[in-house]
């Protein structure tokens, strides 16, 4: 029989305390503990989960296979290498670090003692995101929306690696084509960093892709907008949704959608139009399950070191254009 791995949690905030639920609960794995700076928060954590809060953080490490860092960004690379240099496996909330020199330091260092390094892009593991992945083949322009009302915490990073990274992720994941021209703009205002910010994003194949970003809103927004021959959906996650216009009735459709005839300036066309609601599925337990995979193959996660240093790569250059404009 396998002996099942230990993991431990550094950092147990708003996010962690989740990431403490799912692996206090899970069956395949020995869940060691956490480590809280804020021993108040650590006693309070301890006794909501039933789980041992550790005083001392090498302490921990030195138990665990694996370790989940949940904690601000500016704590990632620090962190991470303590864990590395003791050979142990890391998975690291998004962004991956807080500058390119630091993500590329852990990749490197994961590399020569043969770690596993998975990064937190969550929205990779969502349902509804994978079922348009399998709707949508080759789009020439892709719009997304994640919109925010102001919350003091994740504050502390700008607007372009707290929220936009989710979507830069998410496009480098659709497209495959080198990014070859970016234009960004944003404003600064309920923080000491960029609150807001646009950018518009070029690729070499020819696909557009325009992402906004705030948490200024007076309400939570996430949508989706894509654009390919015969095929427009507006994908709306906060409910969750798919609605796909088309003028071909291809897999993508049910057998119950809609069908109509336009009538157009150049004659009339069938106009096919669906509304499809994904199986409800928990991302973050299947993102926690890929880290437990890896660990036990061995094998590359779906989001590993290198695609979080890519994410964070272009978040920067968007952030710099920012600046640049004058946010």
């Amino acid at each position: 029989m396998q002996t099942k791995i230990k993991i431990g949690v550094i950092g147990a905030g708003h996010l962690g305390k989740f990431h403490i639920n799912h692996l206090s609960k899970h069956a395949n794995i020995d869940f060691v503990g956490f480590f809280d700076v804020d021993q108040d928060n650590a006693e309070k954590v301890a006794t909501e989960f039933a789980v041992k809060a550790f005083e001392n953080i090498d302490e921990l490490i030195s138990k665990s296979d694996g370790l989940h860092i949940v904690t601000p960004t500016n704590f990632h690379y620090q962190i991470a290498l303590k864990c590395l240099q003791q050979n142990k496996d890391i998975f690291i909330e998004k962004p991956i670090t807080s500058t390119t020199q630091e993500a590329n330091e852990i990749i490197q260092m994961a590399a020569s003692k043969k770690c596993i390094v998975q990064v937190g892009h969550i929205e990779r593991f969502n349902p509804t995101i994978n079922k348009l992945k399998h709707i949508v083949s080759a789009p020439h322009y892709i719009e997304i929306e994640r919109l925010a009302p102001f919350q003091a915490r994740g504050a502390e990073v700008p607007v372009v690696l707290d929220l936009m990274v989710h979507d830069i992720d998410l496009i480098l994941s659709m497209i495959d084509s080198t990014i070859i021209n970016i234009h960004a703009s944003g404003a600064t205002m309920m923080s000491d960093t960029v609150d807001l910010a646009h950018a518009h994003i070029e690729f070499e194949n020819g696909v557009v892709a325009n992402l906004k970003s705030s948490r200024i809103a007076q309400n939570y927004v996430r949508k989706i907008r894509t654009y390919e021959k015969n095929l427009y959906t507006i994908t709306d996650l906060m409910i969750p949704q798919i609605e796909i216009y088309g003028l071909e009735k291809t897999s993508a459709f049910s057998d119950n959608c809609i069908e109509k005839v336009v009538d157009t300036a150049t004659g009339s066309k069938n106009l096919f139009y669906d509304k499809l609601t994904p199986e409800k599925q928990d991302a973050l337990l299947e993102e926690i399950n890929n880290f437990i995979d890896s660990i036990n193959s061995r094998q590359t996660p779906i989001v590993d070191g290198k695609q979080g240093l890519q994410a964070l790569e272009i978040a920067l250059e968007i952030e710099k254009k920012i600046i640049k404009n004058g946010s």
